[in-house]
């Protein structure tokens, strides 16, 4: 909504809901926990702050940053960006190949047809209204997917993911190398580099993925050859949300600029 995170979930057996806000005038966030069984209440709570991504140190961070004049500004200005990752992650991984190369609207329909389409039938917690879970591996694995609209070898890509999870191909520890991780998602079909570094950054633990093909970032490039990521290692993962945040709006004025 537009004050809250809120979603439904499934831990083992047990379905329940959660809703995360944000405490007004304090460096909070207010969680709301609804399950038959509260000792599932430690681990949401710790899926919660991954999500948030409330254990960074955004001092170190910013100190690291202080070495390249463009991440310092941007420090700056956005202070304390935080990783915005998922809260599973084989679901975020699908989500972010539904995501490749469409609009946000799009990658929002997208997610929503893959659920309603295969995702398990429950009863909403609070609401008692029918909802659905985001599909199991199991089933992605050796569905056709006619239900989504995205292209062939999205697909494929979805299926041979859940397969090679499935498999052991391709671990979801949070804890793992991530270049290990980086590495299997290659040998996925239709799983390239940006794939690759994209997946990293949101589904895992990694704070040092870059995706330098990505547009947005690739373009930050050419205007700033001389900005050396290399020396604010393991934080590029956050110099790729900074720059996200600052030159996604700049980009776009100046696409529009060009047209008119």
């Amino acid at each position: 909504t537009e004050e809250s995170f809120e979603r439904v979930f499934r831990l083992g057996t047990t379905i329940g809901f959660f809703r995360v806000q944000a405490m007004v005038d304090k460096p909070q966030l207010k969680l709301r926990i609804v399950a038959a069984q509260p000792k599932m209440f430690v681990e949401v709570v710790r899926r919660v702050r991954r999500m948030f991504d409330l254990d960074a140190d955004p001092v170190l961070i910013a100190n690291c940053f202080a070495r390249l004049p463009v991440l310092a500004k941007l420090c700056e200005r956005f202070p304390g960006l935080r990783l915005p990752r998922g809260w599973d992650p084989f679901e975020t991984a699908i989500c972010s190949i539904l995501g490749q190369l469409v609009s946000a609207e799009q990658r929002s329909n997208l997610v929503g047809q893959l659920v309603g389409g295969y995702g398990d039938k429950i009863t909403h917690p609070v609401s008692g209204e029918k909802t659905r879970l985001f599909p199991r591996p199991e089933v992605l694995a050796k569905s056709d997917l006619k239900c989504v609209g995205t292209t062939v070898a999205r697909k494929e890509a979805i299926r041979d993911f859940s397969r090679r999870v499935l498999a052991g191909a391709i671990s979801l520890s949070e804890t793992q190398d991530p270049t290990a991780f980086r590495k299997a998602l290659l040998e996925t079909k239709g799983l390239g580099p940006w794939s690759a570094e994209y997946i990293s950054l949101r589904a895992i633990d990694d704070n040092d993925a870059f995706p330098r093909t990505d547009l947005i970032l690739k373009r930050v490039l050419e205007l700033h050859p001389n900005l050396d990521l290399e020396c604010i290692r393991p934080w590029r993962s956050y110099a790729a949300i900074y720059l996200w945040k600052e030159f996604a709006q700049v980009l776009s004025r100046i696409k529009k600029e060009k047209r008119t």
